[in-house]
């Protein structure tokens, strides 16, 4: 294998391929049910969409008639007649159209609903089966943005507004059959505007693609941002992080801003360029029917069936405009999915390999095992290996950090396969054994064990997850659980908890301290009595009493299977059958301990470094002293740490405290019910600082509204002048060439107003997303570590939130005002045309209005009900995949891939089926607006038309005010055309309002209390450290008192240890130094003053702290190093001397990018969490 050649098959490992589908491919997964069901839905919509053409032909008839009465070509009886019959007509019209329409609206929902669910699973699907390499290039806050909010834009694409967009194509091409039908050429003349629309759809289309994409790349790296913070949310706020990381997510969302601001421009200007064009069409159609009316090659109602009819269809062509914005957005969302659900994973760890064993001893061999790992192909991890490992014995594996010892772990549980070599399991290649049967054999017991956000028993039972006893009834499975916990002496503490092994522990294990999770870690691992067992640092978390019992355990446990151990710590592998020293990824010398002390090697040195470093703490004695607080005797705790205790009441900070707990419940049900004038107010303020922008816009809006009603007012002119006898054609030809020629005026000015429109309030909505999504962003930074606590407060959960309500509130935003201006416009400009014109039929079509207000109304109301149920559903889905993919080798190692998947689908499945019973009512008003225009114009013609057969009214009276009476139906239903956004911006409104308002209080009740001044140079603090009284429960744990009157005093520059068992209050301690909780009751006090007082951002300046758990977030060493920091106060060789004094310099200036390298290893992330102290 050539260098060249190995570094393209490792990026491959790693890269993910942009496959470009087209719109029909999103429908890939559907069976023939689904097939047949959009079938019957397509041709419903067809119908529909026939139907919304007929009243053309129907008024044409019906007017051509009145005409000829209004002339004195008929007579009055059967001129109403006539009109009965035509009326007649547009009621069959408006029931066939509602049970049609009701249809393909229906059964569209229920594919976006059933189709989206199941891309969403396929895409889960394919992340499960991908190698581990793909992960190390992408986060989970990435996967919960495409898990969410694309596979939103992809239901929205194959939902309704396919109804929708069927709809105006059957009607475009109804429209042409009706005008060739009466007079081919002048159809023909007219269908010029076909090829105009078609042109700008292509052009328009190609670069909303491009830019919808873009936007979407950067949406996603968002999430992977806030995914960061939030999973490690404790490492930000100690670091006082928060500004900085703000900052990355504001450069990700004016990046998206700025494809946005394009896609609107194009977008605006696509509609006014289709308006543009009906305008033409019909200036044309006026000016070319004139001719050969005058010619007699044409008659008067062939002429207006045609135009009427033509306009309707080139109308319809217009409305397909924004489903088709929609179905870009969806493919370009889908097209990012499919990429990952058609992606092969590269190498033979990912292939199916079905070998199995009879049955297996455990004996592991390495040969000449050479591996690197994708993400940093310039470094050699294990170069040329070759060991055995004895079955039936413990193999203990130690030395320097980043000597290889994790990825032999990694390279037995198959995450990756060994660039060059083998490794043979009991005389087998592992390449040729199924991994999954593979995996069943082994179980492995991380550095960082990862608990899933479930009870503590279904924790461990996930351990039996493809045995034997997967299946065992209730009863034994019990028993097996029961006996591994005893085993890993986790039983004792469990069953003193409240809820004992159903005890919830929150995402990540959060609720539970560091020993308890390794200690349910390792129980998980020994329940299904595995033949192989690995330990990567299995006990590194546990405390001194809890790790020698565990360590007694784990070597009872041992005996009778291959057990590897890697440690650092050399007490825990004294015991060892066999201990094997690694150094640069080459075996250094192997054999027991005191064979290997004897040798004096590199793991006598080792051995005798660890010793140094004991010896030297020591001597601390002689100077300061070492101060070891032994938690479980004194007066921190209650001597018995678990028992339940009642809650401290009385504080003001227990009042703090518990009401944040909840303030996920506020989110999604706020306390506070919101008017909708207060909530748009609230979005509107956002426009304050670009009123200049938004007036313009308003403006525009009022212009595009008017052209309905002056148009209105052209066509009447027109229709008016067709009418004049055969003496007065040279004046019949003057007024309608001047009437035509104002639709060519009008064509122009509204292509100008509708791009004003999209470009002014465009760029103000996606400011107000942008400042929205920053504003909550840094809202829920500031909340309590309480609120991260809470189940319902997961990482997908918020990343769902922020990835999805600025973008949904911006349907309050100043371009939702602006449509609803435009509509309101055309509405109120309609109804004041046909008022001033006859007053009498203007009265009956704006009383109809109220009736259509209604409708749109309640369905506003159902779509906001169903939108919030969907919500709910898929944010409950996100986590649950963020939550796999972040565990992602927990989740392989146990054989967890189908359980997750099946919960996944069970969950979406429960849910789609309620979705479609909550979209049956909405459905039907939808079905009702659509249909109710026709008997507005069914009411209009009747009484119009007995008002000319009496001679009441003008030819020129009855048209406009019955155009007006049609321009009134339509906008109506405008207004409430954007229900369904309508409700999602309201109910995100109210939640980003509750977010906002909470923040507002807790700042307020922070400024009223007394803080240090920093705002000028403040000595450094002295350190001395008070608890007087402290009384602490956790708020997601009320009920459980960690700490019971704790009263300890550190004095500055000394050295103080923590001790006691697990759970014990250790790191609450800490915890409540960071002030990432407050105490229920009681002090704590830094140099004497409380730190309640204190402002946090300046006090955690002079506080370092270092997880037990340590993160490092994207990007290179020293961003990592400076994270929180000023960087410019800090130099190149600033740095180096601190890397230097955290043993880890030699470490960087071995990586090709020296300090700029941007991967590492987690127990290196240790070495420079410590270089930031």
């Amino acid at each position: 294998m050539t260098g060249a050649s190995e570094q393209d098959i490792l990026a491959q490992h790693i890269t993910t391929p942009i496959f470009k589908i087209n719109y029909f491919q999103l429908f890939r997964y559907a069976t023939k049910k689904d097939l047949f069901i959009i079938g019957v839905s397509f041709l419903a919509a067809i119908i529909a969409g026939a139907i919304t053409t007929m009243p053309a032909l129907l008024t044409g008839l019906l007017i051509g008639s009145i005409q000829d009465s209004w002339s004195g070509g008929s007579s009055q009886d059967r001129s109403n007649s006539e009109l009965t019959r035509f009326t007649i007509y547009f009621v069959y019209l408006f029931l066939g159209e509602i049970v049609s329409c009701y249809i393909a609206n229906i059964g569209f929902i229920r594919t976006g609903i059933i189709l989206s669910s199941r891309i969403r699973e396929r895409y889960l699907a394919a992340l499960l089966s991908q190698n581990i390499a793909f992960f190390d290039n992408i986060g989970a806050g990435e996967i919960s943005t495409h898990i969410t909010a694309d596979a939103d834009l992809i239901r929205d694409g194959i939902s309704e507004k396919v109804s929708v967009a069927v709809q105006c194509s059957a009607s475009f091409i109804a429209a042409f059959v009706i005008g060739f039908m009466r007079d081919w050429r002048l159809t023909l003349i007219l269908a010029a505007s076909i090829v105009c629309i078609t042109l700008v759809f292509t052009a328009a289309g190609i670069m909303l693609t491009k830019y919808r994409q873009r936007w979407l790349g950067e949406t996603a790296a968002s999430g992977t941002i806030v995914e960061e913070v939030f999973s490690s949310i404790r490492t930000v706020v100690g670091l006082n992080a928060q500004s900085e990381l703000v900052a990355r997510y504001d450069s990700c969302l004016a990046k998206a801003e700025h494809f946005a601001n394009n896609a609107r421009l194009i977008s605006g200007a696509l509609l006014g360029a289709v308006f543009a064009v009906i305008y033409l069409a019909i200036g044309l159609g006026f000016w070319m029917g004139s001719r050969f009316l005058v010619a007699g090659t044409s008659s008067y109602v062939d002429i207006l069936t045609i135009i009427l009819a033509t306009v309707t269809g080139i109308a319809c062509l217009g409305g397909i405009v924004p489903p088709l914005q929609v179905f870009t957005i969806a493919t370009a969302a889908g097209s990012r999915l499919y990429s990952t659900i058609d992606r092969r994973p590269s190498g033979t760890a990912s292939r199916p390999s079905e070998g199995k064993l009879d049955s297996v001893l455990g004996y592991i061999k390495l040969q000449n095992v050479r591996h690197i790992y994708p993400s940093r192909p310039d470094i050699v991890v294990l170069d040329i290996l070759s060991l055995d490992i004895e079955p039936g014995k413990t193999t203990a594996i130690v030395g320097p950090s980043g000597s290889g010892k994790s990825t032999i772990i990694e390279l037995l549980e198959r995450f990756y396969d060994p660039v060059a070599g083998d490794i043979f399991l009991d005389g087998h290649k592992l390449s040729e054994l199924s991994p999954n049967w593979l995996r069943q054999q082994i179980s492995l017991v991380q550095q960082s064990p990862t608990l899933f956000a479930t009870t503590i028993f279904e924790n461990i039972r996930y351990g039996l997850v493809g045995t034997p006893h997967e299946n065992a009834s209730k009863e034994d499975i019990e028993n097996i659980v029961y006996d591994a916990t005893r085993i890993a002496n986790a039983h004792d503490f469990i069953t003193q908890l409240p809820d004992g092994y159903d005890t919830l522990v929150g995402e990540a294990g959060v609720l539970l301290s560091g020993g308890q999770k390794q200690r349910i870690a390792i129980a998980r691992a020994l329940v299904s009595d595995p033949r192989i067992l690995l330990l990567d640092e299995a006990t590194s978390a546990l405390d001194s009493t809890s790790e020698s019992i565990v360590q007694a355990a784990i070597e009872k446990a041992s005996q009778g299977r291959t057990t590897i151990v890697v440690a650092h710590r050399l007490s825990t592998v004294k015991s060892a059958d066999k201990i094997i020293v690694l150094s640069d990824g080459q075996l250094v010398e192997q054999g027991t301990h005191n064979f290997l002390q004897e040798k004096n090697g590199m793991y006598s040195r080792l051995a005798k470094s660890q010793a140094v470093n004991l010896n030297e703490k020591e001597s601390l004695d002689d100077e300061n002293y070492i101060l070891e607080v032994s938690i479980q005797n004194s007066k921190s705790v209650s001597e018995e740490i678990e028992k339940e205790h009642p809650p401290v009441t009385g504080s003001p900070l227990f009042d703090i405290v518990h009401k944040d707990a909840y303030a996920l419940e506020s989110l999604d049900r706020p306390s506070h019910q919101y008017s909708m004038r207060t909530l748009l107010r609230f979005v509107n303020g956002f426009h304050k600082d670009s009123m200049a922008l938004v007036s313009m816009g308003f403006l525009a809006s009022i212009q595009t509204g008017a052209g309905a009603p002056i148009q209105a007012v052209f066509l009447a002119k027109c229709l008016a002048a067709l009418a004049r006898p055969q003496a007065e054609y040279s004046q019949l030809r003057s007024e309608t060439n001047l009437w035509a020629g104002m639709h060519v005026v009008l064509a122009f000015v509204q292509f100008f107003a509708y791009s004003a429109q999209a470009s002014a309030l465009g760029k103000c909505t996606e400011g107000l997303i942008r400042r929205l999504g920053g504003l909550s962003f840094r809202a829920l930074l500031d909340k309590d570590m309480s609120f991260f606590d809470m189940e319902e407060h997961g990482v997908g959960a918020l990343v769902s939130f922020l990835g999805t309500e600025p973008a949904s509130m911006a349907g309050m935003g100043c371009y939702a005002i602006g449509n609803y201006i435009m509509a309101l416009t055309t509405l109120i400009g309609a109804i004041a045309t046909s008022i001033a014109v006859g007053w009498k039929l203007g009265l009956v079509g704006a009383a109809t209005v109220p009736v259509l207000l209604i409708c749109g109304f309640l369905r506003f109301r159902v779509m906001g009900q169903l939108e919030a149920h969907l919500r709910h559903v898929y944010q409950e889905t996100a986590s649950l995949a963020s939550e796999a993919v972040s565990a992602i080798r927990t989740v392989i190692s146990l054989n967890r891939e189908s359980n997750v998947a099946a919960i996944f689908h069970n969950k979406l499945v429960e849910q789609d089926s309620k979705s479609i019973r909550s979209s049956l009512t909405s459905s039907a008003l939808f079905a009702f607006s659509q249909s109710a225009p026709l008997l507005c114009t069914a009411l209009g013609l009747w009484y119009g038309g007995t008002l000319v057969i009496s001679g009441e009214y003008g030819l020129f009276q009855f048209i406009l005010s019955f155009a007006a009476v049609n321009i009134c139906g339509d906008a109506t239903g405008l207004i409430f055309s954007s229900s369904p956004d309508l409700a999602k911006a309201k109910l995100s409104a109210i939640r980003l309002r509750g977010l906002l308002d909470r923040q507002a209080q807790s700042q307020s009740q922070s400024q009223a209390q007394p803080q240090l001044d920093f705002s000028e140079p403040q000595p450094l603090l002295q350190g001395n450290i008070g608890f007087r009284n402290v009384h602490f429960s956790y708020p997601t744990r009320p009920d459980r008192r960690i700490l019971n009157g704790l009263d300890l005093n550190v004095h500055k520059g000394k050295f103080i240890a923590l001790v006691g068992p697990s759970g014990c209050g250790k790191s609450t301690i800490v915890a409540l130094l960071e002030r990432f909780y407050h105490p229920l009751a009681g002090l704590v006090t830094m140099d004497g003053r409380d730190l309640s007082s204190m402002n946090m951002s300046a006090y955690r300046d002079q506080v370092a702290l270092v997880n037990q758990e340590p993160t490092l977030f994207q990007g290179t060493i020293r961003d990592n190093l400076l994270l929180g920091l000023d960087a410019s106060k800090y130099s190149q060789e600033e740095l180096e001397t601190i890397c230097k004094n955290a043993h880890i310099l030699d470490f960087i200036h071995s990586l090709p990018q020296v300090i700029h390298q941007i991967y590492i290893t987690s127990t290196e992330t240790d070495l420079i969490i410590q270089s930031r102290i």
